[in-house]
């Protein structure tokens, strides 16, 4: 008995941890990236060899992948002709800016609350920097990674999980199918900058109030095409809702 124990003592020793890697959280993690950034375009068919040879992966965690990714109604899977990227009507769009308008001040107010001075410095170097820039193609690319990290980073900040549950698929969406702002990014600069100021100073109410006028705007600029749409309008793509 006791030899027994020594020798799984030593054999035990001599293993090493067993490190777990799921595949498929990094294919769903990926294709959620690309479908944030523009890779994968509103609108645009999945081929799932093509994508599966451009991860490396083989099809099954890229499959997996898809189905939970359609789940949270970011791909649609059409009977017959394949799966989507899913496209977001211009009716859907004012709602989601609705809710922004809600839950995006109250993220900034805890923010302000938290946020080190040194990182609220590096935002305002960024932003300052951002509103320097021609308005070229390489400019909105900007933007848009500048702006998704803005907006995510203060909800990290806000340091609420039941806040943040609520605000990660809302400010997925709005990243997805507007890149940035329905309206010209170089005029939403101030707004963020507006944000930055009292995140510095950490004044809570104007930092909250400074990201309520700044959603404010984009949904004004949302309701106005959505009345001017035609009725059968269904959809809305990066390349119409903001100037690049």
């Amino acid at each position: 008995m006791h030899t027994s124990e020594t020798a799984s003592g030593s054999a035990g020793a001599r293993l090493s941890p067993i490190r777990h890697v799921n595949l498929d959280d990094k294919v769903y993690a990926r294709v959620k990236d690309m479908i944030a950034s523009g890779d994968l375009e509103p609108g645009s068919r999945i081929v799932q060899e093509d994508l599966a040879a451009n991860l490396g992966v083989s099809r099954t965690p890229l499959v997996n992948a898809l189905k939970r990714l359609a789940q949270e109604g970011l791909l649609e899977w059409v009977p017959r002709r394949g799966i989507y990227v899913r496209q977001l009507g211009l009716q859907e769009l004012v709602w989601l800016f609705e809710l922004r308008e809600r839950l995006e001040p109250l993220a900034a107010e805890l923010a302000a609350a938290r946020i080190e001075p040194g990182e609220a410095r590096e935002m305002r170097r960024q932003w300052a920097a951002m509103a320097d820039m021609p308005d070229t193609p390489e400019s909105h690319r900007t933007f848009v990674d500048l702006d998704r990290r803005f907006h995510w980073r203060l909800a990290e900040l806000a340091a609420n999980p039941y806040l943040s549950a609520a605000m990660a698929p809302v400010n997925m969406m709005a990243a997805a199918y507007l890149h940035g702002a329905p309206r010209p990014w170089e005029d939403t600069v101030p707004d963020h900058l507006a944000v930055i100021d009292a995140l510095e100073r950490g004044d809570a109410a104007a930092c909250g109030e400074a990201m309520r006028a700044h959603i404010a705007q984009s949904l004004e600029a949302l309701r106005g095409e959505s009345q001017g749409a035609p009725a059968a309008a269904t959809g809305i793509s990066p390349k119409k809702t903001a100037r690049r």
